[in-house]
């Protein structure tokens, strides 16, 4: 009863959003007239009277529009107009596939509905819903005028809804009777069990799309479009009451959570101010960047007026992500860059900015790019991150009012960034966070520098052949009672004394400032269980003369080989100790006997890796590389894109096509043996032969053998990276010929 109850209410909901309200997206002529629902043709009732619903909540009316080619001013796959097949009417606007009005660009031929559907219906429309592909197969190209409309959400219920207004329940049954195809990637939308389960299932899906189009428009600075589509979501969604767009934990789903919307409002306001303020003067802040040629002057203005302009243009920033899920990166925007480079000068306008700027970045944070969970995020964001970037300790100043900040900054701006941390790390009161940030960042090789919190490496950082530079605290050398070296051993000795897992970062810390007076810190540490587990503990201890550090190291090892979260990076003492007997050991053990728990045959993507560098795991490569065991298959899309499976659930696609005469036709599925696996792997080699894992098995034999003695070849030029404890600060590993 309780279930049904919401449900009703939902409907009533929807039904009430549309009564007195005209929503700013152009409504088609025929939005409110009457409408004689269909029956029969093995469309269920309920997926009729949901359509009704969501017609009266203000799901576009395709009545009365000519069904013609259409071009939409929406940028789409590097185009700026996307071509669809839309219902024309007033010459101006359009329905689309995904029941939302569009202005148009130009309307072109009438097309074919009826062959249109049967299009759609050969591509598998229920497994669409995938905002980010890699490659067409026939079918989905074919279809384009209707998924190039696809926003991260199905369009099938809004499609169907479409056809049945249309008097066309035939079409509408094709649809919903369509066969799911092979583009699952988690996002295929079953077809509703009930009434509440489909209309929750459309109602989301529509008003999801519509949010992806705001998203869209609000990125590409589109704020007109941005206006209208937020007013009309606000609209439709104005009856929903809040308990009703709560996270549904139920299975199956009869009241949709729709709390993705939560930033509509926000976005709206913002546009509406982005378009009563007159727009800025043109900048090209990239060139300005690079130092290129700026016919703006902007360097040449007064530091003050930078830095005012800088944060005014703090609304254009733009961020990205490396992974998914992960942080948003905005040390590559040109406006941040420029301005994290003007440093402390900048730090009372930042501060400024943090206490009282609300607007809106045109970036958005999510978890994964197919996620209808888009945030917005706010310039104060981006202010935060440029202080924790130019002052340190990010964290804290999360945690801190913009007084508090303040009264902090006036006590410390007379010192510089090493004085500062310094002070932080000898003040017992600070807290282990603070005081491993501080130490971080004395002992870190100044060629490299902290952006978002992460370590961030310039064009001509981590050079390793070039000599590494002196840390950023190497001014304190000379400060002693305390000494670094005395702070670094207290912290790490406290740290050990509560069992806390960040004395281990502290050790090492304490052997990049000053490898003679680090071992007894290092001993310390690996008092602890998690510390002596720790690789860069174990690349110490080793570099200071432990050879403890070793058998320590392997022995921990040895219980945790075979997880599944074991990171190249956390094998580097085998290549930067390669001549230690213990690390020899463990290699073998490692590598190349049958039941060898990172061998080749198992983790071939550690192939292409600073592994190299080690003799067993050479000779554990150049072993996979004989074994002809069928573990996979290859094929081509129609464009040419490579994907590939293997039976261990691994897989991948190229990111360009392919034109050699050798690879597989398209829709051709050719084996993938274990050694391909590992060729392909390595062809990445510098000066390595090209390999493809869709070529004939005696093509690929034959670079096979080129590429077994390539590698027996180069065996002595091979370096790895790190190579050193001072490297271990930079981001990644990597193996490259010394040439």
């Amino acid at each position: 009863m309780e279930r049904s109850a919401s449900w009703a209410r939902f409907t009533v909901c929807l039904l009430l959003a549309a009564v007195g309200a005209k929503a700013s997206l152009t409504e088609p002529p025929k939005q409110h007239e009457p409408w004689a629902a269909p029956s029969g043709h093995g469309i269920p009732d309920y997926v009729i009277k949901a359509a009704a619903t969501l017609f009266d909540a203000g799901l576009a009316d395709p009545r009365g529009g000519a069904y013609r080619e259409a071009e939409l001013p929406v940028p789409r796959d590097g185009q700026d107009t996307l071509h669809t097949h839309a219902w024309v009417f007033s010459s101006e606007y359009a329905v689309c596939w995904n029941g939302l009005v569009y202005r148009i660009r130009s309307a072109g031929a009438p097309a074919d509905l009826d062959q249109d559907v049967r299009t759609i219906v050969a591509a598998g429309p229920w497994s669409s819903g995938q905002p980010v592909r890699f490659g067409e197969d026939p079918g989905w190209a074919k279809a384009a005028f209707w998924s190039g409309l696809e926003l991260g959400q199905t369009m099938v219920p809004a499609s169907i809804a479409l056809l049945l207004r249309l008097g066309r329940p035939d079409l509408a049954a094709q649809l919903w009777q369509a066969p799911k195809g092979s583009r699952t990637f988690g996002l295929v939308l079953e077809r509703g069990a009930d009434e509440g389960q489909w209309l929750s299932t459309a109602a989301r899906a529509w008003l999801g799309t519509a949010y992806w189009r705001l998203v869209q428009a609000f990125e590409r600075g589109d704020d007109q479009d941005a206006v209208d589509v937020a007013e009309s979501l606000l609209r439709w969604e104005s009856r929903v009451r809040t308990t009703w767009r709560e996270p549904n934990v139920r299975v199956p789903a009869r009241i949709p959570d729709i709390s993705f919307l939560d930033p509509v409002s926000a976005l709206l306001a913002d546009s509406q101010r982005r378009l009563r303020e007159p727009a800025h003067q043109f900048v090209d802040f990239d060139a300005v960047r690079k130092g290129e040629n700026d016919p703006s002057g902007f360097l040449r203005r007064p530091q003050d007026v930078r830095i005012a302009n800088l944060i005014d243009r703090l609304e254009d920033v733009r961020g990205g992500k490396d992974l998914f899920p992960g942080p948003l990166l905005f040390s590559f925007d040109p406006i941040f860059e420029l301005l994290a480079k003007e440093g402390e000068a900048a730090v009372d306008s930042l501060l400024d900015a943090y206490e009282d700027d609300r607007r809106l970045t045109r970036t958005f944070d999510y978890s994964r790019p197919w996620s209808t969970n888009y945030t917005p995020v706010p310039v104060r964001r981006v202010v935060e991150i440029l202080l924790g970037d130019i002052l340190g300790d990010p964290n804290w100043i999360h945690n801190s009012t913009p007084a508090e900040l303040r009264a902090w900054w006036r006590q410390h701006k007379s010192l510089d960034r090493a004085g500062r941390s310094f002070e932080l790390l000898a003040d017992d009161k600070a807290g282990p966070e603070r005081w491993l940030e501080s130490a971080n960042f004395l002992t870190m090789r100044s060629d490299l520098h902290w952006a978002n919190g992460n370590t961030v490496t310039r064009t001509e950082a981590c050079d390793p052949k070039k000599a590494v530079p002196p840390v950023y605290g190497e001014g304190l050398r000379e400060r002693q009672e305390p000494s670094m070296s005395e702070l670094l051993a207290k912290r790490t000795a406290i740290l050990v004394a509560s069992n806390s897992n960040l004395a281990c970062r502290m050790a090492v810390d304490a052997a990049l400032w000053d490898s003679r007076t680090a071992l007894p810190v290092l001993r310390t540490a690996a008092t602890l269980k998690s510390c002596r587990a720790d690789h860069r503990v174990a690349a110490a201890r080793l570099s200071v003369g432990d050879a403890g550090g070793a058998a320590d190291w392997a022995a921990e090892l040895r219980n945790r080989a075979t997880s599944p979260s074991l990171g190249i990076e956390e094998l580097a003492p085998l290549w930067m100790f390669p001549d230690d007997p213990v690390m020899q050991q463990t290699a073998e053990w490692l590598f190349t006997r049958p039941e060898s728990p990172l061998s080749p045959a198992l983790k071939h993507e550690f192939v292409n890796s600073a592994l190299l560098k080690v003799p067993a795991f050479r000779r554990a490569v150049a072993s996979a590389l004989g074994d002809a065991r069928v573990v996979g298959k290859a094929t081509r899309s129609a464009d040419g894109v490579l994907s590939f499976t293997t039976t261990s659930g691994w897989g991948g696609l190229s990111m360009e096509p392919g034109h050699d005469p050798r690879q597989a036709p398209a829709g051709q599925e050719r084996p993938i043996r274990l050694k391909d696996l590992v060729a392909w792997e390595l062809r990445s080699l510098d000066g390595a032969p090209e390999f493809e894992l869709d070529w004939p098995e005696t093509d690929k034999d034959a670079i096979i053998s080129e590429l077994a003695e390539f590698l027996k070849a180069h065996e002595d030029d091979l370096r790895a990276f790190p190579a050193q404890l001072q490297d271990t600060n930079c981001p990644g590993e990597r193996v490259y010929l010394n040439q």
